[in-house]
């Protein structure tokens, strides 16, 4: 028996990957005209909402300034929304208070009829 080597990894063409984004994105109903770069807006949104300061998320992204606070950021004070809203401005705190409510059966009933069956 002879073992096959793995296939080896091929660098992609911009047009490939574009179309690849593009078709996934149409596919579950989502236009956008920024296909190859769709993700680097989430990641850098999801990098601040772990408490990753601007410095480090620029650095991972490889962004200057103009990029980052124009493009993939919001200009929002981040901290100052955090404490606002009630929240630590440090760490991973997502702790919610409402999270620990029981709402009353009545108003499960109401919400989700087929309860209890």
């Amino acid at each position: 028996m002879k073992i096959k080597p793995p296939r080896q990894a091929q660098e992609w063409s911009y047009f490939s990957h574009r179309e690849s984004i593009g078709k996934t994105l149409s596919f579950a109903g989502i236009r956008s005209n920024k296909n190859t770069h769709i993700n680097c807006g989430s990641s850098a949104r999801m990098a601040g909402n772990v408490c990753a300061n601007v410095d480090q998320i620029r650095r991972q992204g490889r962004w200057n300034n103009t990029t980052i606070n124009g493009a993939y950021l919001t200009n929002l004070p981040r901290e100052w929304v955090r404490s606002m809203a009630g929240r630590p401005t440090y760490g991973r705190f997502f702790y919610l208070v409402r999270a620990a409510l029981n709402p009353p059966t009545s108003f499960c009933k109401k919400l989700f009829p087929a309860i209890g069956k």
